[in-house]
């Protein structure tokens, strides 16, 4: 068969595989927390499917790094058809490792473990930042401070800067990019810090203004180190945890961002590339990924697998970044994903402006095994994330677990793994440090909401969500109900 008609073939079997994943999660009776196993399958169908048809059927006129329409026939020389047999194969791995009936690999010990079959309320979660709000406040305002002090030392020692974002710093900067990078999440606390104990329906304006705030101050503290898809990252931990508090004003306010986000983003490519006719370089940062695929192929065609050297290079990446912010400086003897891509497209290790994306890494490193395997298991952690998201009564895990999806979401397909590794260990250790303290300082009892409300696990008068009863009991068992369960 004809390269390009197999690939177009290929790519429509992945298309109805990720519609077919698509319509299975939204009927599939269980809550899907954060909406997570969604944005995982839409994600792919954008970076890997939607870029493929761009590519091959030539609707983008600038179609990125790697041309995979090269050779006679055409595609034939390129990698075209492995690209396409790994769209179609991840995106069925994916599907799997999403809805995989996770009991029976991972059993339930009790009825508390379950996931939800309704959202959890979230007045009935425990809020550490409610029962220490000036600690909690007080200490989002020191490393509010401190991340402020971060991004103007890091804006001042700029060694590289594209389209208004920074690339990278001088040595000897890297601890201040760090505080930079954790401005958002000090934005995150105090949001939440001010929206304690203001949770009824009647402060649903109060929710609104703190929200709209904390992301105006997320867009500035994000813009710096890239803008678009670095903004929707840091803001989806603040909007999964706030919507659900704003009742009514929730959809005047997602249409609005959504329409504010298109025009950013829209702003943002127009002064990057110029004055442009073709209407997808507006989705630049994603639709590449396929014809990274194609890459990664050709190069292991030309060059050998990496025998997953890009995989050690993340393994290793954060204790030595931890020992290079201690002053002791170890390079770490294997390529990163980026360094390979940049010297294989660019010429020269330090360009490190491509990202090919997770296909691609794994086409390089195991090939298409490798793809296959690495997206059932991307599946899997991410319905783990997911539902254990669902079924968390305490607010600092469920924006800990909020953040960790985002980086699934936004870097989980169209990243690296070593960038993955810093974004859920370093970049986010304010949030890790939150959930250290709740657990050391806690109160003794947890009276969030059961999976499946009864009577006798409801509220006493007089005891709100998260306050103890006598003895350190519940108000509902000093009434004589169930026990709530002591579980975060």
């Amino acid at each position: 068969m004809n390269p390009v008609a197999g690939a177009i073939l290929l790519l429509t079997a992945s298309a109805v595989v990720g519609l077919l994943a698509l319509s299975h999660i939204r009927t599939r009776g269980r809550v899907d927390g954060l909406n997570l196993r969604l944005f995982m399958v839409l994600n792919f169908l954008l970076a890997n499917v939607v870029s493929g048809f761009a590519h091959v059927l030539g609707w983008s006129k600038d179609r990125g790094f790697y041309e995979v329409l090269s050779g006679d026939p055409v595609g034939s020389t390129s990698g075209l058809t492995t690209a396409a047999w790994a769209t179609f194969l991840a995106s069925c791995a994916l599907w799997a490792g999403l809805v995989v009936p996770r009991p029976r690999l991972f059993p339930a010990r009790d009825d508390s473990r379950e996931v939800p079959r309704r959202p959890l309320a979230p007045e009935n979660l425990y809020s550490f930042a409610a029962a220490h709000r000036v600690s909690v406040g007080g200490l989002a305002l020191v490393l509010a401070a401190a991340g402020g002090v971060g991004l103007i030392r890091v804006m001042g020692a700029t060694t590289d800067q594209t389209g208004g974002r920074i690339i990278s710093v001088d040595g000897g900067n890297a601890r201040y990019a760090f505080l930079a990078g954790w401005l958002p999440w000090a934005v995150t606390l105090l949001v939440l810090a001010f929206a304690a104990r203001r949770r009824a329906t009647g402060q649903a304006v109060w929710n609104t203004l703190l929200l709209v705030g904390g992301l105006a101050a997320l867009a500035v503290s994000a813009t710096w180190n890239g803008g678009r898809a670095e903004i929707a990252y840091v803001a989806f931990p603040l909007l999964a945890i706030m919507l659900p508090r704003i009742s009514i004003l929730r959809w005047p306010l997602i249409v609005a961002g959504a329409v504010a986000m298109v025009v950013f983003v829209v702003a943002t490519t127009s002064q990057r590339v110029g004055a442009t006719t073709d209407p997808w370089s507006f989705i630049d940062w994603q639709w590449g990924r396929f014809s990274m695929s194609a890459w990664a192929s050709n190069h292991t065609a030309l060059h050998g697998s990496l025998h997953g050297e890009t995989i050690w290079s993340a393994l290793i990446n954060v204790p030595l970044a931890l020992l290079h912010l201690g002053g002791v400086s170890v390079d770490n003897p294997f390529r990163s994903m980026v360094q390979v891509s940049g010297y294989d497209l660019l010429g020269g290790e330090d360009q490190i402006y491509v990202v090919p994306g997770f296909s691609a890494e794994m086409l390089l490193n195991f090939g298409l095994v490798g793809v296959v395997a690495g997206y059932f298991l991307l599946g899997i952690f991410s319905a783990v994330v997911s539902d254990a998201y669902s079924r968390s009564r305490s607010e600092t895990n469920r924006v800990l677990l909020a953040t960790v999806g985002s980086t699934l979401v936004f870097q989980g397909i169209v990243g690296q793994l070593e960038s993955f590794e810093v974004f859920v260990t370093l970049s986010i250790l304010p949030l890790w440090a939150l959930w250290v303290a709740e657990r050391l300082f806690a109160r003794p009892c947890d009276l969030g909401q059961p999976l499946e409300p009864g009577p006798a696990a409801s509220s006493a008068p007089g005891s709100p969500g998260g306050q103890c009863g006598p003895n350190g009991t519940s108000g509902a068992t000093a009434l004589g109900g169930a026990r709530a369960p002591a579980r975060l």
